[in-house]
């Protein structure tokens, strides 16, 4: 069971506390009517992927020309309740241009469980103001406003350095305001994933998901895909456009090489990115250290941290120096590199307990 059903059931916390917000660029995730572009039949159709991962809310990217009242984003709510996931909209309001309540009411009268909203920093009110009568219903936001959550890439931002990691980790969770969700992919460079690429990947993967809050992981990122923009998530086979589509279509700007980063491939691989991930979800969602609202943070090597989250016995600890270090005391839980007795390697993360 996810942690959000199980706080769910026991009045401790409301479901997104600590939830895995997984969004999906529609068009470019699985193409259900065989058109070459991605739409939510297909997605209604991996939605076992999604589970099996340890997802507790989808969330719609690219919503722009979907219809809330037609059937396929019906199929898509019942399909995903079943399976006890949520389904937001990530959506741009700006009252500049649209009341707010024009575009995001549809949307709710329809079964939407929430949004990732990209209001102007002036528009929180009436955000507010269009969601008065939806007590229920869950908002990440960015910047200033009265949230849910707070959806912010410091992570990202500070880079493979453990200083300015923490110094990252240090600002946010002191930051007044909603409960943060952490993210780490923004995809705005190309980049190779070859094994030292994915190493700083896997590791602040590891550090994502041991803090406090919720997390949002953009599609592919599970699957260590490379940083574009619109990624077509390749499920399986040998070939572009591996499983994504039916078409008939030109799929040359899909890597060929892309063959063993497909979802189908990494699923068979216990060393995979993919297995990671389901991994660290599993853990992050049944452990029970995983609970507490802060963190307290432990002496460490030049290039290094460890934190524990507090009240808990729950342990994370980087390395992003040249050279191998003590780990913490504790039995490993789960690492994002095989690590040696009692050492942590350059470029891991690792979980203790």
């Amino acid at each position: 069971m996810r942690r959000a059903d199980a706080l769910a059931g026991h009045g401790e916390q409301p479901w997104w506390w600590d939830a895995v917000c997984y969004q999906v660029d529609v068009g470019s995730f699985a193409d259900g009517d065989g058109d070459g572009i991605g739409d939510l039949a297909g997605l209604t159709s991996r939605l076992g992927y999604l589970e099996l991962l340890g997802v507790d809310a989808v969330v719609l990217a690219g919503a722009a020309g979907l219809d809330p009242a037609a059937g396929p984003f019906a199929e898509l709510l019942g399909v995903a309740h079943d399976s006890g996931m949520r389904v937001m909209l990530s959506l741009d309001v700006d009252p500049a241009r649209s009341d707010p309540a024009s575009v995001l009411w549809p949307w709710l009268e329809h079964g939407a469980d929430g949004f990732h909203l990209a209001p102007r920093p002036d528009s929180a009110d009436a955000i507010g103001a269009a969601l008065a009568g939806h007590p229920d219903r869950v908002v990440i936001g960015s910047g200033p406003g009265d949230w849910h959550l707070s959806f912010n890439l410091d992570l990202a931002v500070a880079g493979f350095d453990a200083d300015r990691v923490r110094k990252a980790i240090t600002d946010v969770l002191a930051a007044p305001g909603p409960r943060p969700a952490w993210a780490m992919a923004s995809r705005d460079t190309e980049q190779s994933r070859d094994d030292a690429a994915l190493t700083p990947v896997r590791a602040m993967a590891l550090v994502q998901l041991a803090l406090p809050g919720a997390v949002c992981l953009r599609h592919g990122e599970e699957l260590g895909l490379p940083g574009t923009q619109r990624v077509r998530m390749p499920w399986e086979g040998d070939r572009p456009p591996f499983g994504f589509s039916d078409a008939d279509a030109d799929w040359s700007s899909i890597p060929a090489d892309w063959v063993s980063f497909t979802a189908e491939a990494q699923l068979e691989d216990e060393a995979s990115t993919l297995s990671l991930y389901r991994h660290a979800l599993e853990t992050r969602g049944t452990h029970p250290a995983f609970t507490g609202d802060e963190v307290e943070w432990f002496g460490a090597p030049p290039g290094c941290f460890a934190f524990r989250r507090a009240g808990t016995t729950l342990i994370c600890a980087l390395n992003t120096s040249p050279e191998p270090v003590p780990l913490p005391p504790g039995e490993v839980v789960l690492s994002s590199r095989p690590v040696g007795p009692g050492e942590l390697p350059p470029g891991t993360a690792a979980w203790l307990v």
